[in-house]
């Protein structure tokens, strides 16, 4: 997987999360503080401890979301390890890649599709190209945020 692609994964994931929380759909977590005990608990890995962190609680949050699919926040193993592999290798603040969550998912929201009920499935990562399938993700969590629903879009 190219760079791009996974800084455009941890970019939505990070985008997701923080617009979730302006709109209500899910509690913060206190950066402040997390990220300040993250990084006394693990001084070359508190980066990498915070995210865990937020994904781990993004997961939870997406709990009803049952069965052998794939979300925003869990992506086939091979995929998870080139993100983490990559956290790893490069020091980079998470919080800190997007500046305006509702911002950078309006445009990143380019791809047409119906606006429908959701939990709902947004195609097929075999059969769809990654960046269609995060622009796919924006445009499910924008529905869902500007109606005030749960939003738990997957692929199948």
């Amino acid at each position: 997987m190219k760079t791009e692609e996974i800084l455009e994964i941890l970019k939505t994931r990070i985008a997701v999360y923080k617009a979730g929380v302006n709109c209500g759909a899910w509690n913060a977590i206190n950066e402040v503080e997390v990220k300040g005990l993250t990084n006394y608990l693990f001084p070359k890995s508190g980066s990498i401890a915070f995210y865990n962190l937020v994904m781990g609680f993004m997961r939870k949050a997406h709990s009803d979301i049952k069965g052998e699919v794939y979300s925003l926040y869990k992506l086939p193993v091979q995929l998870e390890k080139e993100v983490s592999d990559y956290l790893k290798k490069n020091s980079i603040d998470i919080t800190a890649l997007v500046d305006g969550a509702e911002a950078y998912l309006q445009q990143r929201d380019t791809i047409i599709s119906d606006g429908s009920l959701i939990p709902t499935s947004v195609g097929s990562l075999r059969e769809n190209s990654l960046d269609d399938i995060l622009r796919l993700f924006a445009k499910q969590y924008r529905y869902a945020f500007d109606r005030k629903l749960n939003a738990y879009p997957y692929c199948d």
